[in-house]
């Protein structure tokens, strides 16, 4: 399922020039390692050609990962995953099926080839939180860059 809209700051009709909207749309994943692809490919085409592209696809991937190794959406569930892409900052959340154990970076080690991913999303986005418990949990990031000076 795809959900899109869009809107201005506050939830406010969209305006008619942009500064404050935002493009939102929203995604639901089966809960299996497969679609970790797929939801590259889903935020890759929603947000086009943004300056944070890459790093938005980069942090989704391991947030998508984690949901489907991590929570109860990898038994069977499933997994959303919401694109809100603003004039000059991108946010990005996955809601999963809930775990017990709270998301946390773990401590890095060289030799390990997981458990990086958490730690990648405190590393390069602006601003990250997560909430919720083992019933439902939703971990976001957000991503920044400064707006293109138009006519210079």
């Amino acid at each position: 399922m795809i959900a899109v809209s869009s809107a201005a700051a506050g939830g406010r009709p969209a305006p008619s020039l942009p500064g404050s909207y935002a493009v939102r749309v929203r995604r639901t994943f089966p809960g299996r390692p497969d679609q970790v692809i797929s939801v590259r490919n889903f935020v890759r085409f929603v947000l086009g050609p943004v300056p944070v592209v890459d790093e938005a696809v980069l942090l989704a991937s391991e947030l998508a990962t984690n949901a489907v190794i991590h929570t109860a959406s990898g038994q069977g569930g499933t997994f959303d995953v919401a694109v809100s892409r603003y004039p000059s900052a991108v946010r990005l959340a996955v809601h999963d099926a809930g775990s017990h154990q709270v998301p946390m970076p773990r401590p890095r080690d060289h030799l390990t080839e997981g458990s990086r991913g958490l730690g990648l999303v405190n590393l390069m986005a602006d601003r990250r939180r997560h909430s919720g418990d083992m019933d439902g949990r939703s971990v976001f990031f957000e991503l920044c860059w400064q707006p293109s000076m138009e006519g210079q």
